[in-house]
């Protein structure tokens, strides 16, 4: 429903404009999320990028494809200008970008450690810090973390995965109370076990990381297409969420009720 005083079409129009920055790689979660949406959305893997900016555009929207190291703060400032110069302004900030390398104790390597806090931490702060001025020159905006179901549980030979992942989690809500004076909303999703190409080898050669994954379900089923998120994050960019901030909504098949 729209917010009151909006009508129905006013809140439908308001969607259709704003204009949204997706950052991480271009794994299935992110192809998913941008394929469910016709907006403006820039994007950094260059092959499948470019597919997914195709179909975009084949369906009438409008698209670009920035690249950057999602680990370096100058990249990700240029790559922010590089939005803010081909559209003028950022309404949403959806924040993707993941690795997850296991991490076993004793035979974790610093270079390793290094990326993940990278990649899943440092990257998203420096995004969010990068947005600021342009939200706050607008008057609103809307931040979307993706973080995982490991951000509230742990899980064996993960502990660097998981650190990072609790840690989007506190920041979810740290930056929603420093932002909520200035209508900006801070909100996370927390996935489930999704299939991507990241996990892919695992699932089809590691008997181990299966089992553990059924015995936690109770029985196989627990694996989920990444078009499963996208309901999720189109609700928290839109007016509807206005409402909403520093929330973590679980989309996991259960695996958190347990």
């Amino acid at each position: 429903m729209a917010r009151e005083g909006r009508s129905w079409h006013e809140a439908q129009r308001s969607r259709r404009h704003h204009h949204r920055r997706v950052a991480g790689d271009w794994g299935g979660i992110r192809a998913a999320f941008c394929g469910r949406r016709r907006q403006s959305r820039d994007c950094d893997d260059r092959n499948k990028a470019a597919a997914v900016v195709d179909s975009i555009r084949a369906s009438g929207g409008a698209a670009i494809t920035v690249e950057a190291d999602i680990a370096r703060v100058g990249e990700i400032e240029s790559a922010v200008a590089r939005v803010v110069e081909a559209y003028g302004t950022v309404h949403i900030l959806l924040n993707n970008a993941g690795l997850y390398l296991m991490s076993r104790l004793g035979q974790t390597t610093e270079a390793a450690f290094d990326a993940m806090i990278g990649t899943n931490f440092k990257g998203v702060f420096f995004l969010c810090q990068s947005v600021l001025p342009v939200f706050e020159r607008e008057g609103r905006g809307k931040i979307i973390n993706v973080g995982s179901i490991f951000g509230h549980d742990g899980y064996p030979d993960s502990a660097v995965y998981c650190g990072t992942k609790g840690a989007i989690t506190l920041l979810t809500k740290s930056l929603a109370l420093e932002l909520r004076d200035r209508n900006i909303q801070v909100n996370a999703i927390a996935p489930g076990w999704i299939e991507t190409p990241m996990n892919e080898e695992a699932r089809k050669t590691d008997a181990d990381y299966l089992r553990r994954v059924d015995e936690r379900f109770g029985s196989p089923g627990g694996w989920m297409k990444p078009e499963e998120l996208t309901g999720s994050a189109v609700f928290l960019a839109s007016p509807d969420a206005d409402s909403m901030t520093g929330a973590v909504l679980f989309v996991d098949r259960g695996w958190s009720a347990y």
